[in-house]
């Protein structure tokens, strides 16, 4: 996840590991359920909304998965996050436009 946490003037960038895909329910989108990705990296105010990158090791490209936008705010668990996959982006876009 890359982007400002906690409105810093650098950019800075966390890592973590998809651990779940599943459907969320969207309430920008008339509440329709729609394919999110599990992260365990920290996401905070300032890098929500920042792109999430795949990287392979044995690689220098890298692809924009999606867009980093909640927290699961719950007192068991901790670095859960979620994105919105890239295309599920795309289809926004091109809906709004």
């Amino acid at each position: 996840v890359v982007g400002f946490p906690i409105g810093g003037d650098n950019t800075c960038v966390t890592v973590g590991v998809v651990s779940r895909i599943d459907m969320q329910t969207y309430s920008s989108c008339g509440s329709k359920s729609l394919l999110a990705i599990q992260i365990d990296a920290a996401i905070n105010p300032g890098n929500s909304g920042g792109p999430c990158f795949l990287s392979k090791s044995n690689e220098r490209m890298m692809q924009c998965l999606g867009v980093a936008f909640q927290v699961l705010g719950h007192d068991e668990a901790e670095n859960i996050g979620y994105i919105i996959p890239a295309e599920v982006v795309q289809h926004f876009l091109e809906d709004y436009v």
